[in-house]
């Protein structure tokens, strides 16, 4: 019983002071240029994947890939995405800024179900600088929310047209 207390007490009481009393006196750093440190960056995206895994519903993207669609999804995604996320003309010097960093999907594809995609940019994630288009956009956005994943969901394997576009870059006609 000696042994329970005592390991209770390091483990409720001591390793959470251990976290506690530097962050109330100030000496965990908090500037947005200092990249987050490994083990912060794992638990984030362990909290992200298990939350995601309880709240988003597992539901089928309505909308087929087809050449049209994902057209939409890219044009929706350079004009309110790519200012954050990056395109294949340059990171986002301005995502780059956020702590988290934000990440460029034109370097690095999402590897998350459509399911997950789409709650992510219906509810926004909080602690990030993602907003939730739900607020943006309002409750009807549900549409364009699936072509933006759409097109997130098959950025590896566009249609040569698709391909073409994402690749222009602005000054081109």
């Amino acid at each position: 019983m000696r042994r329970f207390i005592q390991g209770f007490i390091l483990g409720f009481i001591v390793g959470p002071a251990l976290f506690l009393v530097p962050a109330l006196f100030g000496y965990l750093p908090v500037d947005a240029k200092a990249s987050p440190p490994a083990l912060e960056a794992r638990l984030a995206n362990q909290a992200l994947t298990a939350s995601l895994d309880r709240h988003a519903a597992n539901l089928a993207n309505p909308v087929a890939p087809t050449e049209a669609n994902l057209m939409e999804g890219m044009k929706m995604y350079k004009n309110m995405c790519a200012g954050c996320h990056g395109s294949p003309n340059g990171e986002s010097t301005f995502g780059a800024s956020f702590y988290p960093r934000a990440p460029q999907f034109a370097e690095h594809a999402p590897r998350r179900p459509d399911w997950q995609l789409f709650w992510i940019i219906k509810n926004g994630v909080r602690y990030t600088s993602m907003p939730a288009w739900d607020v943006v956009f309002g409750k009807n956005a549900d549409e364009q929310t699936w072509k933006a994943v759409t097109f997130l969901s098959h950025l590896d394997s566009l249609p040569p047209a698709v391909y073409a576009e994402w690749h222009r870059k602005p000054d081109e006609k």
